[in-house]
């Protein structure tokens, strides 16, 4: 397995780090981008991703692993949206460039997405925009998929004010534009794993987009795995753990 540091745009937090499997033998492989949580604040960083990004190149796909500019790291919501696209379509220009100098070729059709807890609402945001790469599959980690409804309802959210700089009722329109939740169908098949535990932001959450989901006629896979937190998804040893990665390597 080896580790490269790609720049995917001139701002200090556009890259992400690519890590490759050994012994593909020239068969193409699966890319999958990891996009970290952390409340969207620049407070928390890549790393939270390396486990799982080296595990899957261990496993035999490609994994990457990407930074952007979040709260009081370069951006608010216009930065890192922008980043999350350019990152993934950076999958078949930079990437797979950088991939095929090591001797890994990229499979074009198999650039899967996982996020997990704001990364995860990043991902399931991102399976809803026109990109020039479009995602096989995305997961969602104990994803935050409702980020207007708490305005709708009179609530006050200091970090979504933060991260989109300004009260719900100043600006619905942007609390709705970058809320999973209020951009249904999308027209992708989304698949969400949540911990029934999750106090940070409970299964309920999941369960609402999924049955919204379906009744706009979107595909939508959820698994609640019982008895595990917010966190598990940061431990190889959980069931939320391995059920990611099940998932992420089915078919590679």
């Amino acid at each position: 397995m080896s580790r490269t540091r790609i720049a995917y745009g001139p701002e200090p937090e556009q890259f992400g780090h690519l890590y490759l499997p050994d012994g593909t033998a020239g068969e193409p492989v699966p890319v999958v981008m990891v996009i970290h949580g952390g409340y969207w604040s620049g407070s928390y960083h890549l790393n939270l991703g390396t486990p799982l990004a080296t595990e899957l190149a261990r496993r035999g796909v490609a994994a990457w692993n990407i930074e952007y500019r979040r709260l009081g790291a370069g951006g608010r919501w216009p930065e890192m949206s922008a980043d999350v696209v350019a990152a993934l379509e950076a999958t078949a220009t930079l990437v797979a460039d950088d991939a095929r100098a090591a001797g890994v070729e990229l499979d074009p059709t198999q650039v899967r997405v996982v996020g997990h807890s704001a990364g995860g609402q990043l991902a399931v945001w991102l399976a809803g925009e026109d990109t020039a790469v479009r995602p096989s599959l995305v997961v969602g980690q104990a994803a935050a998929l409702d980020l207007a409804s708490a305005g709708e309802r009179g609530r006050r959210v200091d970090y979504l004010e933060d991260l989109f700089g300004e009260p719900f009722e100043e600006n619905p329109h942007v609390y709705r534009s970058a809320s999973p939740r209020h951009r249904l169908p999308i027209g992708r098949s989304i698949v969400l794993v949540h911990g029934s535990e999750d106090e940070q932001v409970p299964a309920k959450i999941a369960a609402r987009y999924a049955d919204a989901a379906r009744e706009a006629g979107d595909e939508v896979a959820l698994h609640v795995v019982d008895g595990e937190d917010h966190f598990a998804f940061l431990n190889r040893d959980t069931a939320c753990w391995k059920l990611s990665l099940d998932l992420l390597l089915a078919q590679s």
